[in-house]
């Protein structure tokens, strides 16, 4: 008994230690968050964070969540929106359909950088779920990381 507890102990606490890099909004460099209102004026429940050199920021916008990653210079990188499963192009149903005929996915994401649109979501395992990019012709993007 006392084996567990030296090995759940660390856990519980360790569980509490937060890695985030969340900064308050006074803390953002004006042009990066008078990018972002001007971008999103109808945000709520803004909450902001430090990714390497860029500011990446969470909120809603009627109710839907959003993530937008900024340069220290005010440019959108990227920005992601979570969309119903209806939402998802058949080519990627079509895709998941073929490729993952007895699993179940969720959490569709479309993502926006540039020109290019895409989409994420995650295929449900037994210990963990696997997680993918995939274009909007329903075409794998193992050159895309996923955006956590």
């Amino acid at each position: 008994m006392t084996r567990i507890l030296y090995i759940l102990i660390p856990i519980f606490f360790l569980s509490f230690i937060s890695c985030d890099n969340d900064i308050p909004s006074s803390e953002v460099p004006s042009i990066v968050a008078n990018t972002f209102k001007s971008q999103f004026p109808d945000a709520v429940d803004v909450e902001w964070e430090t990714v390497r050199s860029d500011y990446e920021v969470s909120f809603e916008l009627e109710n839907v969540d959003h993530d937008a990653l900024l340069d220290n210079s005010g440019n959108i990188l990227k920005y992601k929106y979570k969309i119903e499963e209806i939402e998802v192009p058949t080519a990627i149903r079509t895709f998941l359909e073929t490729e993952y005929p007895q699993e179940q996915w969720d959490d569709p994401e479309h993502i926006i950088e540039g020109n290019s649109n895409y989409y994420q979501l995650e295929i449900e395992g037994f210990l963990s779920d696997k997680k993918m990019v995939i274009d909007s012709l329903g075409n794998l993007r193992t050159d895309l990381r996923y955006w956590n």
